[in-house]
């Protein structure tokens, strides 16, 4: 059984009835793992009634794994050469999330026999997952990408898009500090005694979680590569506003099976478990806002799978 804590998720819904057959799509490796997961975000959600097939450059390979719900596959070894897939996909979009949730996996013990000497014996059987997600929020986040860190809103839905940031390098010396006028951050970076900016993304993350007001505003998590990004010097950006805060109008169709993509830190790296969910004990179809804040209960619709990176 292993239980996990998270501070983010996303949530999605199919928007289309039908999958849309694709070719050639581009797979990334995930970090040095043997992971390989779509390149765009528009390609992922793969219908997990159709085949899927999977090239090493033009060599046909049959995957570990299949995670359906982020564009993944699992290969047995290392690629030599570009990894694609031929896939039918689905559109989607995003309803919302939690700002912070909890994850139970297990795998049922099934008795396969008993013996004199051993005593019972028994094999993994089925694999399940349930949860729950605390915060929901119904919109889409605003959020801006500084270099390699993401600040994502925390006001909910358009309010978001007034938050805003800048990166100022000034000064030989200097310390790194967090300042906020209204909706405004500023990160004043460190400096070298030359003037150049030092503050890497992983010092500003921890400096802005540490500041009330900027904390209040918004919550941070790296772009794509925890090792690379964390370990990034952001510089002197311009005054940027966060973007991107609705509410869909999908929040209707909640009570389907929702595609979730849960995001927690290892210590090491930054983990997404992906997967299939729904929601218990929810009446959603008759007031949607009220569950805004909330905590949701889940549990999953097959395996969940985690990728590295």
């Amino acid at each position: 059984m292993a239980k996990t804590r998270g501070i983010w998720s996303a949530l999605y819904l199919q928007t289309s009835d039908a999958s849309v057959a694709d070719t050639a799509i581009a797979l990334s490796r995930v970090g040095t793992t043997l992971w390989y997961q779509v390149t765009s975000a528009s390609d992922y959600y793969w219908d997990k009634a159709k085949t899927i097939t999977v090239y090493d450059g033009v060599t046909e390979v049959t995957p570990l794994e299949i995670d359906y719900a982020a564009g993944a596959v699992r290969l047995a070894e290392a690629a030599s050469g570009s990894v694609t897939a031929d896939a039918y996909k689905f559109a989607c979009a995003q309803i919302g999330g939690f700002r912070s949730f909890s994850l139970d996996e297990s795998m049922e013990l099934i008795e396969c026999g008993c013996f004199e000497d051993d005593g019972e014996v028994y094999e993994p059987g089925a694999y399940s997952a349930s949860g729950s997600g605390e915060g929901f929020w119904s919109s889409v986040d605003a959020y801006h990408d500084f270099n390699g860190l993401t600040l994502l809103a925390k006001p909910i839905g358009a309010a978001g898009n007034s938050v805003a940031a800048k990166c100022v390098v000034s000064g030989n010396s200097t310390p790194l500090s967090i300042s906020v006028a209204g909706t405004v951050i500023t990160i004043n970076s460190a400096t070298s005694v030359a003037g150049a900016a030092t503050s890497k993304n992983w010092e500003i993350k921890n400096a802005i979680e540490a500041h009330a007001e900027a904390s209040a505003l918004v919550r941070c998590r790296y772009t794509t590569n925890y090792a690379t990004n964390s370990q990034t010097v952001m510089g002197a950006i311009t005054q940027a506003s966060l973007s991107g805060g609705a509410v869909p109008e999908m929040l209707s169709r909640f009570g389907e099976e929702v595609i979730a993509v849960f995001y927690w830190d290892s210590g090491a790296s930054l983990i997404r478990t992906s997967g299939l969910i729904t929601f218990e004990s929810q009446s959603v179809d008759t007031s949607v806002k009220g569950l805004v804040g909330k905590t949701l209960k889940f549990k999953s619709q097959g395996m969940l799978y985690e990728h590295e990176g």
